[in-house]
């Protein structure tokens, strides 16, 4: 008894010292009584385990640092050969009341194919245009098989006189971010837009005699089917701004005014 008393004591003690000694300084305590063997197993804890074991994987912020998906808002332009915003005599009818010629784009899909983790890579997406043009002047639209022109009228006097065209559009750019924290990053991308017009439309609106009248006219109007313009995104974190220059014309060639469509505008809701 004096045996068994002697060996539950020294137990005891070393079960004390062992809780004092870390785990990386001593995992296993073995006490010999006589012919009986005692072994003493400490219980790993989170702080001895070796940093290799553990797996952090860090966020992906792809999404956050693509700047493609989302609403976006723009001024339509209207530019001659020349880059300017004066119009020849003969196409006047097509000067643009600025305040009410706007592009809504919703960008609904987007794609990046990281070359330099986020910081540069190659994106993509699928986006829907509405670009509306209203007329300055007081003009009547005139559409046939050959040519797109308009009449400066005095009556009616039009509260509403534009024409919109709806485009399905894909871009390509390169886009650039200064870090890989989208709440630290620049942005800038750069590249082309292609477009296919699929709808355009003349609304008018006016009243004449007491009595108003709304007039919608569906119909191609000699737009180019497909286009292709330069496009240019920069920003910080979520705040976009962006432009797009048109390397086709607004019209087919000879039928209608030499002009090319030019949008600036910025992102109202970013999807990503």
């Amino acid at each position: 008894m004096k045996k068994l008393a002697l060996a539950f004591i020294a137990l005891i003690s070393v079960s004390a010292m062992s809780a004092q000694t870390t785990p990386a300084e001593k995992d296993t305590t073995t006490i010999n009584f006589g012919e009986t063997q005692v072994m003493i197993l400490s219980t790993p804890t989170s702080d001895s385990l070796s940093s290799d074991s553990v797996n952090i994987t860090p966020p992906d912020y792809k999404s956050e640092l693509t700047h493609w998906a989302g609403l976006d808002l723009g001024v339509n332009f209207l530019l001659n050969s020349d880059n300017k915003t004066t119009l020849a005599q003969k196409d006047e009818w097509l000067e643009l009341d600025q305040a009410r010629s706007l592009s809504w784009r919703i960008n609904f899909y987007e794609e990046k194919i990281r070359i330099i983790k986020d910081y540069v890579g190659i994106t993509t997406g699928l986006g829907l245009t509405w670009n509306s043009y209203t007329f300055n002047k007081n003009v009547n639209l005139n559409v046939t098989s050959d040519s797109t022109f308009g009449v400066i009228d005095s009556l009616p006097e039009y509260s509403k006189n534009k024409l919109r065209a709806t485009y399905l559009h894909l871009p390509v750019m390169l886009e650039f971010n200064t870090s890989r924290n989208p709440d630290k990053a620049f942005h800038l991308a750069a590249g082309v837009i292609g477009g296919w017009k699929i709808g355009s439309i003349h609304k008018q609106e006016f009243e004449l005699d007491g009595q108003n009248y709304k007039v919608r006219v569906k119909d191609d109007f000699n737009l180019s089917p497909l286009t292709l313009d330069l496009t240019a995104r920069v920003g910080y974190k979520n705040f976009t701004v962006w432009a797009t220059y048109g390397l086709t014309p607004l019209f087919k060639d000879n039928k209608g005014p030499e002009v090319f469509p030019v949008s600036l505008g910025i992102t109202l809701i970013p999807f990503g």
